[in-house]
């Protein structure tokens, strides 16, 4: 089988995930076969229950398959070592999810900049990129601020520039509106779409909200433990 793809793709073949539960082997994905264009805004839906976050655990490398392959730039991220993923997630996959997991005791600012603290890059540099980030999500008067001093859209906003502040090859989000209420749940999602485009983020998205899927350029649900295109 051919395993090239263009540059900046991600290309899943033949992913499965099961677990062990007592004596039984629960299926949770089935073979998933996925492209993803560098730039491209997917979006996947499905019921509660699905594994939609368990493959986007696979897809950002959090965790390991039962089975198959994914490919960056020709090479199976799989075959890294535990070492080598956690550097490999460090600086291509950015991560959103329905909960923010900000640091309390930090700032705003430096829970924007904490991966890159983390991959050990300058910090004065770093203080810069994530003044213009939180500049660019507005929040350019809130860099001092702690996470109880946010609002629940304020603290996802940090979120969303902590996501990026390594220029990730790929923008994962899980449910990243789904504890907002519908006005700031848009404006969350319009700053993704406003990152995508400037920055050329590959963006998968996990959500229930099918108003917003259909903004995407591809809407996928997972259903059975298999990927197909939705329909409205």
């Amino acid at each position: 089988m051919d395993n090239s793809a263009s540059s900046g793709e991600f290309v899943v073949r033949d992913l499965e995930k099961n677990y062990i539960d007592g004596t039984r082997n629960i299926e949770v994905l089935k073979g998933i076969n996925l492209t993803l264009a560098k730039g491209e805004m997917v979006a996947v839906i499905g019921a509660s229950g699905t594994g939609k976050s368990t493959l986007l655990h696979l897809l950002g490398a959090l965790d390991r398959p039962s089975k198959g392959e994914l490919f960056y730039n020709g090479q199976n991220v799989f075959d890294h070592s535990d070492q080598q993923l956690a550097a490999f997630r460090n600086k291509t996959i950015g991560f959103v999810f329905q909960f923010h997991h900000l640091l309390p005791e930090f700032t705003a600012l430096e829970n924007a900049i904490m991966p890159g603290m983390i991959a050990g890059h300058n910090r004065e540099e770093l203080f810069a990129v994530g003044t213009e980030l939180l500049e660019k999500v507005g929040l350019g008067n809130r860099f001092d601020h702690r996470v109880g001093e946010l609002s629940g859209g304020e603290q996802q906003r940090v979120a969303l520039a902590r996501s990026i502040i390594m220029k990730p090859a790929l923008l994962l989000a899980d449910e990243p509106t789904g504890n907002l209420d519908p006005k700031t749940g848009d404006k969350i999602f319009a700053l993704i779409q406003e990152m995508n485009q400037d920055f050329g983020l590959t963006t998968v998205m996990v959500t229930h909200n099918h108003q917003l899927a259909r903004k995407m350029d591809r809407c996928l649900v997972l259903k059975d433990g298999e990927l197909e295109p939705a329909v409205f």
